[in-house]
């Protein structure tokens, strides 16, 4: 069982991860990079977000237990 002090720290990690890679699609796009490298950064991108997503709903639940 996970606390919601880690829980807050592994959400602010994959956030700074979800953050440089929007960051990498943003060159990559400029650059005129292969679209299906672009595409797979996008898919990345997007899983990203949801694991993210769960997680705050995952946090919030548990600040509610524990009050």
């Amino acid at each position: 069982v996970s606390t919601v002090a880690s829980l807050t720290n592994h959400l602010k990690h994959l956030e700074e991860l979800h953050r440089a890679l929007d960051e990498k699609i943003t060159e990559d796009y400029e650059r005129h990079i292969d679209d299906t490298i672009l595409a797979n950064e996008k898919i990345e991108k997007l899983e990203l977000k949801r694991e993210i997503e769960q997680l705050k709903q995952i946090i919030e639940i548990k600040e509610k237990n524990d009050q």
